[in-house]
């Protein structure tokens, strides 16, 4: 068992025996310390999101215990989920912060012994997502329509069916491109370097990853690009912009740039099945299950207050490059709830995709 894995069974064991039934209110939590368990290293773009959240989260609960992050990588995020899963405490002390991989369970990939809607919400949002590729691809790249010009590439990744990788290699198949899914990488900290290296010649990263490893370096040099953001999609299932991103065209702008028009099949209905229900809750707050209903409401109440706070939207910000959008509680909660009604067509691709890592590419 890791250091952290004992530090939080030792820091739950002894706050179960101080009060395992105590309500959670001022008193229960004043002098109280909340591990928030997150799944990457620490300097990856999630963390740094997460400690954010961890200081402005405090402020909002009654009491202001201290929210200390605890950095959990392993398994694309599902080692974090795990843990907290088979040993969080239901002592109101114990969060998780970060993506759940809902396409892995519905595809019932193994390692995943976590049930998602077992879990109690917290709250949820997310920011946009992209694809970061050097340009010195043979033949060479000069706009990301390029990319279906270029050979077989090898692109990192932390997990095939972590939402960001599987959003990312959707579109990439979608689009019609040749690459090598490299799994295994702990998040963009890792990713950043193995680009640089040309070890990977692209990486699959959110908008903080964006901003902070690359912008401006290697794409203000002309050594890398953003290939797209991600689409959005309005309750007709139509691809939607958002206003928010000006420095990259959306995947479906750039795919009926290539194309002529936009896409269709199982792949793109999976696309967005997962953009419209699980890529709006990139960055989810869990409780472990069966967590004090006090604990749970206190908790909620505190993450919406938080996403109202000009100082956390300020910092937030700063740090993601845009202001995330955050989901309303009923709607996570019914995400959580219906989030295994696909087709079984979706589910095809997402079994499919959850593989992805494992075959040999054909040149």
């Amino acid at each position: 068992m890791s250091t952290i894995a004992r530090t939080l069974l030792a820091a739950a064991a002894g706050a179960a025996l101080i009060s395992a039934a105590a309500p959670a209110d001022a008193q229960f939590y004043k002098g109280k310390t909340i591990n928030m368990v997150i799944p990457v290293p620490g300097g990856s773009g999630l963390d740094l999101n997460a400690r954010i959240v961890a200081r402005y989260l405090s402020k909002h609960i009654p009491g202001n215990p201290e929210v200390v992050a605890r950095n959990m990588p392993g398994a694309g995020g599902v080692k974090a989920l795990n843990f907290v899963y088979d040993k969080g405490a239901p002592d109101g002390l114990t969060i998780v912060y970060g993506p759940w991989n809902a396409a892995g369970v519905i595809a019932k990939l193994p390692g995943i012994r976590f049930v998602p809607e077992k879990f109690e919400f917290i709250g949820a949002g997310s920011t946009p997502q992209t694809t970061i590729m050097r340009t010195d691809v043979p033949p060479g790249m000069k706009t990301a329509a390029d990319i279906v010009k270029v050979g077989v590439f090898n692109i990192a990744g932390r997990s095939a069916d972590r939402e960001l990788d599987l959003a990312g290699n959707l579109a990439l198949d979608i689009m019609g491109v040749k690459y090598r899914y490299v799994p295994g990488f702990r998040g963009m900290a890792k990713i950043n370097p193995a680009v640089r290296q040309n070890e990977m010649q692209a990486g699959h990263s959110g908008y903080t990853g964006y901003v902070k490893f690359f912008k401006d370096s290697l794409i203000k040099d002309g050594k890398a690009t953003a290939l797209w953001y991600h689409s959005y999609f309005d309750a007709d299932g139509k691809p939607m912009n958002n206003p928010v991103v000006k420095d990259f065209a959306s995947f479906h702008d750039v795919y009926k740039q290539v194309h002529g028009k936009l896409p269709s099949g199982p792949k793109w209905e999976a696309y967005k099945w997962l953009r419209s229900n699980v890529s709006p809750m990139t960055r989810t707050v869990f409780m472990p299950p069966g967590t004090q209903k006090e604990a749970v409401e206190v908790m909620r109440t505190a993450y919406a207050k938080m996403t109202k706070d000009p100082g956390f939207l300020e910092a937030i910000t700063q740090i993601s490059g845009v202001e995330p959008t955050y989901v309303p509680v009923g709607q996570g909660l019914k995400v959580i709830k219906t989030y295994r009604d696909v087709s079984p067509e979706i589910l095809a691709v997402f079994e499919e995709m959850g593989k992805k890592g494992q075959e040999k590419v054909k040149k």
